[in-house]
């Protein structure tokens, strides 16, 4: 539900280039050359490849670390009864995965995108386009010789090595939901181009569950003496009900260890908790003898856990004329825009209508500084600029104007809170509507740890009951609120995967937290490890979702890397 996900990441974080060892230097020049050699030979397996790529390394490192590269060749020759070097083993599986692998692995994401894995009335796990996933999740491990189960449509089981302690990653294959007319690139079509794979799901997050499946079948090529088992769970409504993780640990243990690979890189060790608030405004019948615009409708957001690109209104004019109340507003419109950076009110005369649109910038909820929030606008307008015709929608928008507003704190709600390592509460209106009896509105905030729920829970019961006083309404209003998650980020597991990521991208990064929720929070003993680089856009749960090429290949190195460093 991260709901992200990359979002509002907090924490001190630098970066510099450390000095390539002489295995490294020769796997970055020629590790392509190697495999395309090794290929040619026309060896039948794809072991024979990595035996024959791995010889090649050691031949070249000979005039620089002749030990190491004897050892190389010790264990290519007989990796079950020899010591096997572990990190360099890791740099040598992963840059073999990367180049033998990386056309097929971005072929089967884009294919894995094609399916319309979102909620639907159907559970995940009897939707058809769930039940094809698994059809292709299966096919594809069977062809790799990964080991692989369902579990009661929940979560899929796909793994290597049987050792008594496991090492889990887990990544979800449900999706967001679409609106189809912010698209410009087919969110279904895996399409690849500018160097991107473009589709719902492409980062969040079916692209590094393709990634590990491919550094778990490098990891059979090289005939490591994996030690533990190495299990990928691959979760079905992540962002919907929630119930895949509750339902596995029922019958199943989780993993000693899980890399939760749902977010970003380098560790995400604190996340945010999820909050949220949906209201009711009863509806109210308009005096008769009012004159101005009545709203009859208010419609945005799809989604709990993104802030709308797009926010509209239906008026309808009581007593005054439609014309000259259309030239009112665009002169007011013009006047909003140009005072709020980023805004795009919008007003349209349809025959004795009239329609307000709000135009901004759809982001993950969890962060939402970085988009424009339609909605916001909207009814900020509609409060303070247009001030309509007493009813249910202009009490929601009431509401919002004076204890939301534009900022994003939480400040008017009586929630505000920060935390040196996690950060500020975050506060985003992500939905409106209505019903026959209502309006809707509905608004998602994320808590760093320091601020109790309970407090927040009267702190709101406070503002809505001030608010019924004062304007005479009876709003409904239920909340779930959910705690932070705080791990240390000196513990001995973050500082080893750190120095995992820092190694393998010479850089130099300290553990972070995010606004998000992750599986990290449902499964014992997990951290957040990717797939998104830390400093590039993340476009989970946005219009035009994308995953770079180099993001890709990136996860290929870090994830393969890390499970041959912590599965021997």
């Amino acid at each position: 539900m991260k709901t992200l996900v990359a979002a509002c990441i907090f924490g001190v974080s630098t970066v510099a280039f450390s000095q390539q060892s002489p295995l490294q230097t020769i796997l970055k020049e020629k590790t392509d050359e190697y495999v395309r050699a090794a290929s040619a030979t026309g060896r039948v397996s794809s072991s024979a490849v990595f035996a024959y790529f791995a010889r090649m390394v050691a031949r070249d490192l000979k005039e620089h670390d002749p030990r190491l590269a004897e050892a190389i060749i010790r264990a290519t020759n007989d990796p079950m009864n020899v010591e096997i070097p572990a990190d360099p083993f890791a740099w040598i599986t992963h840059a073999y995965a990367l180049s033998f692998y990386k056309d097929e692995i971005i072929r089967n994401t884009s294919a894995l995108i094609k399916f319309r894995t979102f909620a639907t009335d159907v559970p995940n796990r009897m939707n058809p386009e769930f039940v094809k996933q698994r059809e292709f999740l299966f096919n594809l491990a069977t062809k790799l010789g990964l080991q692989y189960n369902d579990v009661g449509g929940y979560v899929q089981e796909i793994w290597i090595g049987d050792g008594k302690e496991t090492l889990g990653l887990m990544s979800h294959s449900d999706v967001q939901p679409v609106e189809l007319s912010e698209w410009n690139h087919d969110p279904w079509s895996g399409e690849v181009s500018e160097g991107r794979i473009w589709g719902r799901g492409a980062i969040d997050d079916k692209g590094p569950i393709v990634a590990i499946m491919y550094g778990m079948r490098a990891i059979l090529d090289s005939k490591l003496p994996i030690k533990k088992k190495i299990i990928l769970l691959v979760g079905t409504d992540e962002e919907s009900a929630n119930e895949d993780v509750t339902t596995y640990l029922k019958s199943k243990p989780a993993p000693d260890r899980t890399l939760v690979v749902d977010s970003n890189y380098p560790v995400i060790c604190a996340e945010k908790g999820w909050c949220g608030s949906w209201m009711e405004f009863p509806v109210v019948i308009p005096d008769v003898q009012a004159h101005g615009l009545l709203i009859v409708d208010l419609h945005a957001g799809f989604s709990p856990s993104i802030v709308p690109a797009l926010a509209t209104a239906t008026m309808v004019p009581r007593g005054v004329d439609v014309t000259k109340s259309v030239a009112a507003l665009e002169l007011k419109a013009e006047l909003f825009n140009a005072k709020r950076k980023g805004a795009g009110i919008e007003v349209e005369m349809r025959r004795d209508t009239i329609v307000i649109r709000a135009k901004g910038k759809s982001v993950h909820s969890s962060a939402p500084q970085s988009g424009h929030n339609a909605l916001v606008d909207l009814l900020m307008f509609l409060d303070r600029d247009v001030q309509t015709i007493d009813n249910e929608f202009s009490q929601a928008a009431r509401f919002a104007s004076q204890y939301i507003g534009f900022g994003l704190d939480g400040s008017g709600l009586g929630i505000s809170h920060h935390d040196d390592f996690m950060g500020d509460v975050t506060v985003a209106l992500d939905m409106a509507g209505r019903t026959d009896s209502s309006a809707t509105l509905m608004f998602n905030f994320r808590i760093p740890k320091g601020i109790e729920l309970a407090t927040i829970e009267d702190s709101l019961g406070i503002r809505y009951l001030q608010f019924d006083e004062a304007h005479g309404t009876a709003t409904k209003h239920t909340h779930y609120l959910s705690k932070p998650l705080f791990n240390d980020p000196s513990s001995a597991f973050v500082t080893k995967l750190l120095g995992i990521y820092n190694e393998v991208t010479g850089e130099n990064r300290s553990a972070q937290s995010i606004g998000g929720g992750t599986y990290a929070k449902r499964i014992p003993n997990a951290v957040v490890f990717g797939p998104a680089m830390p400093d590039e856009e993340y476009t989970g749960h946005q219009p035009n979702e994308f995953l770079y090429l180099s993001t890709l290949e990136r996860n290929i190195e870090i994830l393969t890397h890390t499970m041959v460093s912590l599965g021997l």
